[in-house]
């Protein structure tokens, strides 16, 4: 190995050092002021109360089964996980910046992306570990009191409901490097969450009603649910009769309008979990390249607007 080659090696090595040094310091900072172990019981209260009680709407309760089980957790994860990543996200920087640390943080040496990026990355692992012990533990629970094995629904409702979490930190990420105050953005946070689980929908049904409202009819029924603007529609009815009814299926011509679920990463959350009886059906790749984009953009804007602030 040749001396560049050999120094590169080491900067690599050392870069990854200072990345990890800033996510452990920000996960510790967060465990020590308790902020983990109350999501963790939180998290774990509100999984194991929504199993139990949430088929009461059509007079059952009980564990129940992964599958009925995610229908319920549904509307929990959208609601709840968007928020903690945006509430985790929110003060990541503009809380160092201002208590004046950020400066002498920066002119120890490390560069503004690698302390960003390690940021970000301590959140990352301050939003899984009460996400993963939740659903690990909840997982468990529902396993041994309903005596079912088929636990893939549930394991793709906690890996899509961890990134939907992932996505949210990192829109709290760009608020936070945006904003000159915590209270500004705070504000913003609690703004961009309204917006992406309630105003969103809203301005979307719209749109589907007034151009294409018969064919959009189901799309409005299952995947809008957030707006309780159809609050008869039961999911779970999905799972009645199955071997009686042929499967109820979105018409043909609606599956050209479910591209507009890359705009939104709840609503593409909602629908990837939705129980195949309805008919409901997201590609991998416009999935896959929603994440992406969604990932990009506020890393990349989060970056940008750091590198150009005064510190």
């Amino acid at each position: 190995m040749d001396a560049a080659a050999e120094k590169n090696t080491f900067r690599d090595i050392g870069s990854f050092r200072q990345v990890s040094i800033i996510a452990a310091k920000d996960f510790s900072d967060r465990f020590r002021s308790g902020w983990v172990i109350a999501c963790v019981l939180v998290w774990l209260g509100a999984i194991g109360l929504t199993s139990f009680f949430g088929m009461l709407q059509i007079g059952q309760i009980g564990m129940q089964g992964y599958q009925r089980t995610v229908i319920s957790l549904l509307n929990l994860v959208q609601y709840v996980v968007p928020l903690l990543g945006l509430l985790l996200g929110y003060d990541l920087v503009v809380s160092e910046k201002e208590e004046q640390t950020l400066r002498m943080i920066v002119a120890g040496g490390i560069s503004r992306t690698r302390l960003l990026l390690g940021k970000f990355l301590g959140g990352c692992l301050t939003l899984a570990v009460p996400l993963t012990l939740g659903f690990a533990v909840a997982g468990a629970v529902i396993g041994l009191a309903a005596r079912d094995n088929g636990f893939g629904p549930f394991l793709k409702l906690a890996l899509s409901g961890l990134g939907l979490g992932i996505l949210f930190l990192g829109l709290g990420l760009m608020i936070s490097t945006f904003s000159r105050t915590r209270v500004q953005a705070l504000v913003l946070a609690l703004l961009t969450w309204c917006l992406a689980v309630f105003v969103f929908d809203l301005i979307v049904l719209g749109i589907l009603v007034s151009t294409r409202s018969a064919a959009a009819a189901q799309e409005i029924e299952f995947v809008c649910d957030a707006t309780h603007v159809n609050p008869a529609a039961d999911l779970h009815s999905a799972y009645n009769n199955v071997a009686d009814e042929p499967a109820r299926a979105v018409a043909a011509g609606t599956t050209t309008s479910m591209a507009w679920l890359a705009m939104n990463p709840v609503d593409l959350f909602r629908a990837m979990n939705l129980p195949a009886q309805t008919g409901i059906r997201v590609s991998a790749l416009t999935a896959a390249l929603a994440v992406a984009l969604w990932l990009a953009f506020p890393l990349g804007a989060s970056a940008w607007r750091f590198n150009r602030t005064d510190l």
